[in-house]
């Protein structure tokens, strides 16, 4: 039986951890990912096989951990929804920070583009709002209008 070709959630976050590790390192390391993910060892290389056979990394047994063209885009992709996601929770309806990085790595995956540029635009809105009161109130109502399904929920 063949392996499904696709990128499944798990292995999002072992890019999104590759990537922000060779933010701060020449390049990402088996052990670190692993103290990173908190996870073993073998999982972590599982992992590199398969996103290697992906193209998102290339990762030899005990060499080097390097992200792919693809795998840079995809993890800055991630990691551009996961800042959406953290402003929008903290800033505007007030979860703790400290439940950001579970609430985030949960729901991150599901966003296609369109739904990143919607939400993009709606923070773009609220921050407007938050910064210059009733002004934007006719900007934040047209944004509503242009969504298919109401997303307001009516407190009776």
């Amino acid at each position: 039986m063949q392996k499904e070709k696709t990128l499944t959630s798990s292995l999002e976050e072992y890019l999104k951890v590759i990537y922000e590790i060779t933010q701060t390192e020449p390049v990402a390391r088996v052990k670190n990912i692993a103290k990173q993910m908190e996870v073993s060892l073998p999982s972590v290389t599982n992992a590199l096989k398969r996103l290697d056979q992906l193209g998102y990394v290339r990762y030899e047994k005990y060499g080097l951990i390097l992200l792919s063209e693809k795998g840079i885009e995809r993890a800055q992709k991630l990691e551009k929804t996961s800042c959406i996601l953290r402003t929008l929770l903290v800033d505007f309806i007030g979860v703790p920070e400290s439940d950001i990085s579970k609430i985030s790595c949960r729901i991150d995956h599901y966003f296609n583009e369109e739904t990143q540029a919607r939400m993009e635009a709606l923070l773009r809105i609220l921050k407007k709002v938050k910064d210059g009161g009733d002004t934007y109130r006719k900007e934040l109502e047209d944004f509503f209008k242009k969504t298919p399904n109401d997303p307001v929920v009516k407190a009776e």
